[in-house]
């Protein structure tokens, strides 16, 4: 077990481009402000260009934050993303960014568990107690995709084309990491392999990572990682169980109005120094960009219904297979 200054160390991953760093910067207030101060968290930000300006606005939230209990390394796994560069799918807002988690394992083999975390999210809760999961034998620990359950079109999707219950289909954004078993059993290179035989449109590389830890997966309570939407007739989430609310797809507060918790979002964001940037974002998003959210989410049903249709989909594909 790796001490820092005294304390258990935490090691926790981002992955951001340019773009992202104001929500980054407010990911990480939060996570700083609520996180327990008898451990040491060794942040470390995965990208494969950042400016140095943006760098220097990020280390000054953990020495405001958290100057005697974390760390921030940032890492560019640009060489490493080139050497594979047809092989990423991207589609409107993804960037290569979104695949540097799976080679975090085998950059960083010091470490048995690593926890890895996207950049739009606000934590309300303490990560070192996410951290302390008892992950077993599992790939990953995670909390299932809201988004999954609670959308036919894309329920239906992981069911007929990756061959995944809607309801055991995890989200790849907050994952406690088995990087000890991660890298025995090489999933990244598993990850590659299947990347080059099937390309997965509709979530990507999460995607991937669900059908490469099918049936390995310990589930966390929806607690952390809660989706910032609600439904109507659904049943309604309890506030007070809060730990990581999750700002995806079309409910951003940072382009859109009345966002579940958007609260959150902006408690944490005013102690950032970044503040009057995301307010900037905010104000230009504007309708046409808006219009464009509506047309891109509906051609991602439409997607995901085409995938689920395809005779030739991954689930079809391993099932001829198998016979």
């Amino acid at each position: 077990m790796s001490l820092t200054k005294n304390r258990q160390e935490v090691p926790i991953f981002f992955a951001t481009d340019d773009n992202y760093v104001p929500f980054l910067a407010v990911a990480m207030t939060s996570l700083l402000v609520n996180a327990s101060k008898e451990y040491f968290y060794k942040i470390c930000v995965l990208t494969t260009s950042l400016k140095r300006e943006y760098a220097e606005q990020l280390q000054l939230i953990v020495k405001d934050c958290a100057p005697d209990n974390a760390s921030l390394d940032f890492v560019s796994l640009r060489d490493e993303m080139e050497k594979s560069q047809g092989a990423f799918h991207l589609r409107h807002y993804y960037s290569r960014e979104t695949y540097c988690r799976i080679f975090i394992p085998r950059f960083f083999p010091q470490y048995k568990k690593v926890l890895y975390l996207d950049c739009d999210i606000v934590v309300t809760g303490d990560i070192s107690e996410l951290y302390n999961t008892e992950i077993g034998d599992n790939l990953v620990a995670a909390a299932p995709e809201e988004v999954m359950a609670d959308f036919d079109v894309y329920g239906t999707y992981v069911e007929k084309a990756l061959g995944i219950s809607r309801n055991k289909y995890f989200s790849a954004g907050i994952l406690l990491i088995n990087a000890e078993l991660y890298r025995k059993e090489n999933i990244e290179g598993k990850f590659i392999d299947l990347m080059n035989r099937f390309v997965f449109r509709v979530t990507q590389d999460e995607d991937y990572l669900n059908v490469l830890c099918k049936d390995r997966v310990k589930w966390l309570p929806v607690d952390w990682n809660k989706s910032s939407y609600a439904l109507e007739g659904h049943p309604k989430f309890d506030p007070t169980k809060l730990k990581i609310i999750h700002y995806k797809i079309n409910w951003k507060p940072w382009h859109y109005d009345d966002v579940l918790y958007e609260e959150y979002f902006w408690m944490y964001a005013q102690q950032t120094f970044l503040y009057d940037a995301i307010l900037k974002i905010k104000a230009s998003y504007i309708d046409d960009l808006k219009q464009r959210d509506q047309v891109q989410f509906a051609e991602l049903a439409k997607m995901a219904e085409d995938d689920t249709n395809d005779p030739n989909n991954y689930y079809n594909t391993m099932l001829r297979e198998q016979a």
